[in-house]
């Protein structure tokens, strides 16, 4: 026990797993001055150490945020639908691009954050075998995809293009000149199509092929935080 007038010694664990959850509360943007440190912080990844096969799981955890200034820092000026251009995808990397479209509503993450996942979706599923290969997602994964679709947009914008994009690459699963594939996988890119049809036909609404639920819409702009700049007194 210590003696009087003494601090208890923290172990290397102890102060490991102190510091790393400052770094998840910064992480999480969830206040103005931990968006503050979370945009510093892409600023730092970003100019000091770089995208790699080893770091890539941090910047899953940054774009999640959904915080519009820690995108644009992690960005820059490149096209964000190649961020991830120079890793090589891998069944973990396709989880969390599904896991945080289901976890997102349609319009309630920054758009550009989006343009990111779909761009590697599109990267993976451009061979669509491969793709299904690496993560064979399901119906409800294609649904949670398509659900981000705006029909109150152009086909052509940004958002809306990638996300038909990936989903034609996935609904080419089935091709004439192609044995047909296992029934799991005929389902997905049915409803791939399905989706995309309905989408580009002026007639029909999304609903017609996803559920209600999942085109419960929010609105990113309504709960951003800023980050805060402190201002030191002198």
């Amino acid at each position: 026990m210590p003696g009087p007038g003494t601090w208890p010694l923290l172990s290397n664990a102890e102060i490991d797993a102190l510091e790393l959850r400052y770094i998840n509360d910064i992480i999480a943007c969830k206040n103005e001055y931990s968006a503050f440190a979370a945009v510093a912080f892409s600023h730092y990844l970003i100019n000091t150490v770089g995208l790699t096969p080893d770091n890539y799981s941090v910047y899953f955890r940054l774009i999640e945020s959904g915080n519009r200034w820690v995108v644009d820092a992690l960005v820059g000026k490149k096209d964000p639908s190649k961020f991830f251009g120079n890793i090589q995808p891998n069944n973990y990397m396709l989880g969390e691009c599904f896991r945080m479209l289901t976890k997102w509503k349609s319009g309630e993450v920054y758009p550009k954050a989006l343009v990111i996942i779909y761009g590697l979706l599109t990267l993976c599923f451009k061979d669509p075998e491969e793709g299904y290969r690496l993560y064979p997602l399901t119906v409800t994964d294609v649904n949670n995809l398509g659900k981000h679709l705006d029909k109150t947009k152009d086909q052509m914008e940004p958002l809306n293009r990638t996300v038909l994009s990936v989903l034609d690459e996935i609904s080419s699963l089935i091709e004439p000149q192609k044995p047909m594939p296992s029934r799991e996988i005929q389902d997905v890119a049915l409803q791939a199509n399905n989706i995309r049809g309905k989408f580009l036909d002026m007639t029909k609404r999304l609903n017609e092929a996803i559920p209600d639920i999942l085109l419960e819409r929010g609105d990113y702009t309504a709960n951003e935080i800023k980050p805060n700049i402190p201002v030191q007194e002198t």
